[in-house]
């Protein structure tokens, strides 16, 4: 007699010997209707138990939402296989045989271990206690094995289909949703997350116009009781969704069963599909770029650029770190000192040899000097533009009087329209009128209220937006207090380079070019090296210490 027949014969009424059992459950979706069909499994094993008083129940193992082509991934069955192991169970009631697995070898070692440690498994859809030792039985199940392999290749199949219609239908799904966004389970599509999307707009302007890096926008979330690490910070500034456009198609699976696991498979960008969704733009467009151009700049590249126009940058914080370029072979002048004490600081390019621009060094002096010379050549410019905001400003109040002669016009129909009214009131109080005339005369005393509700909305209007010559003085005065604080700067430091300065470069000719955020270039004549002259002076007084 088998080790099946034998729990078979403890099966019926009359036996009381004990029966070990565990229930497992499985479901690969996590949808509700899925949810249902697993708490059905779970009643129907614990109704199966209850009408045999010799079963106990020692455990349930439930893997929700998890697919049964695999093991590894699932937790709940690698216990219970623990415990068979450990040859506490007598017999798994589930289902069916596929709620156990789908792949035929993970089957087998199911079927192995069951046999090893005399246990069995209870299907309840056809309430058929299974005997693996039976001459037919790797015949039996091995058939049922591969339909099930087949099932899972078959699902496999049937979601590329779905994907592959969603990619040409260009429908976003619940995977697309990243931080800022909300996905509807009902109406299954995406909506702006009003909270969320302030956060992410409060980060592209800390890092654009603050000059916040990544670690430091985190440190304020922090301090905000917002958890957002500095990878996803990163990934925020550098997410196309956020200006409404959205990316499909990223990446395929290769299906992995038994033993294998599923790979998930990058695509290159080319076979991206654009799905572009205005209505859910968060982000100015132009804010956006800003933020990928100040990311460009802060890339570590050490080497030559692709680019003549890709800056790198110096991993510290000195004042021209990342700033100053040879403009023939776009290597950047890092940080250094041109003697042993580390008193005179310069800026070099190391083997620089090869480059056909000798201009391989300069000093951190000659550079403060050249951007203070092109900042203040900036600033006498302004003289210019006072004028010309000047007769701007004049052309607005002139427009602004202009519109006010449109005043005594609206306040004379006002005028009319006020005694039209009373005149309408005195008809109505004489008497003597129909009863449709007085229903005539009372629509008329509500069109000429509301056309006089709109002649004072509009001389409020006039009469608030007149300007005189006092706005022009004001905003001038504003103006000019606010360029002389800008003027009246005695020192260069890292803060200012960053706002003003875009690029210098130091051609062959040994000009110095400066590029300015604004897009100005201005060319300062050589500049006798200032760490040159100080160690010649070096020099000279150890000649004179030395007698030499």
């Amino acid at each position: 007699m088998s080790y099946a027949e034998k729990i078979r014969e403890k099966l019926n009424p009359d036996c009381m010997e004990e029966v070990r059992a565990v229930i497992y459950a499985r479901v690969s979706t996590d949808n509700d209707n899925q949810k249902e069909s697993c708490a059905n499994q779970i009643a129907l094993a614990e109704e199966y138990i209850s009408r045999h008083q010799n079963v106990s129940l020692v455990g349930i193992y439930v893997d929700d939402g998890i697919s049964g082509k695999n093991d590894f991934n699932r937790p709940q069955y690698n216990a219970m296989l623990q415990m068979i192991a450990e040859g506490q169970v007598d017999l798994v009631i589930t289902k069916a045989l596929s709620r156990l697995n789908r792949d035929q070898i993970n089957s087998l070692t199911l079927n192995s271990l069951l046999v090893e440690h005399e246990a069995t498994i209870l299907t309840i859809e056809d309430c058929q206690i299974h005997d693996f030792e039976a001459p037919n039985a790797d015949l039996i199940h091995g058939i049922k094995y591969v339909l099930d392999a087949q099932y899972v290749k078959q699902q496999s199949l049937n979601g590329r289909k779905t994907h592959e219609l969603r990619c040409l239908n260009k429908q976003l799904g619940a995977k697309d949703v990243s931080y800022g966004y909300t996905w509807d389970k009902d109406s299954k599509s995406i909506s702006i997350n009003d909270e969320q999307a302030e956060v992410v707009r409060w980060i592209f302007e800390e890092y654009v116009y603050r000059n916040g890096t990544p670690a430091s926008i985190q440190r304020a979330l922090n301090q905000k009781g917002i958890s957002i690490c500095g990878r996803s910070v990163t990934n925020i500034l550098q997410d196309e969704r956020y200006i409404g456009r959205f990316y499909i198609n990223k990446r395929t699976t290769k299906l992995g069963t038994g033993q294998k696991k599923s790979k998930r498979i990058k695509l290159p960008k080319e076979q991206w599909i654009l799905v572009n969704r205005p209505d859910l733009q968060i982000l100015d467009p132009d804010l956006f770029q800003m933020a990928q151009r100040v990311h460009e700049t802060k890339i570590a590249v050490y080497d030559k650029p692709n680019k003549l126009s890709t800056q790198s940058r110096f991993a510290g914080v000195h004042i021209f770190s990342g700033k100053v370029f040879c403009p023939v072979c776009g290597k950047s002048y890092q940080f250094g000192y041109a003697d042993r004490y580390k008193k005179i600081p310069i800026y070099r390019i190391k083997s620089h040899s090869a480059c056909k621009n000798h201009n391989f060094k300069i000093g951190e002096g000659d550079l403060e000097e050249a951007t203070r010379q092109a900042l203040q050549r900036i600033m006498a410019q302004q003289d210019n533009i006072y004028s010309s905001l000047e007769q701007v400003l004049y052309e607005c109040v002139e427009a602004s009087q202009e519109a006010d002669a449109d005043l005594p016009k609206l306040k004379q129909q006002k005028a009319a329209k006020e005694k039209k009214i009373e005149s309408l009131i005195d008809a109505l109080s004489e008497g003597g009128l129909t009863g449709a005339a007085r229903e005539r005369i009372k629509s008329r005393i509500n069109q000429i209220t509301e056309d006089q509700a709109r002649l004072a909305e509009a001389i409020r209007n006039k009469e608030e937006s007149r300007l005189d010559e006092s706005f022009v003085a004001d905003k001038m005065s504003e103006i000019k207090v606010a360029i002389t604080e800008l003027r009246n700067f005695s020192t260069i430091d890292r803060d200012r380079i960053l706002n003003y300065i875009d690029r210098i470069e130091i051609p062959p000719s040994g000009n110095i070019e400066i590029t300015l955020t604004s897009g100005h270039i201005i060319t300062n004549k050589t500049i006798t090296n200032d760490f040159q002259e100080r160690a010649n002076v070096g020099k000279m007084r150890i000649r004179d210490m030395t007698g030499l």
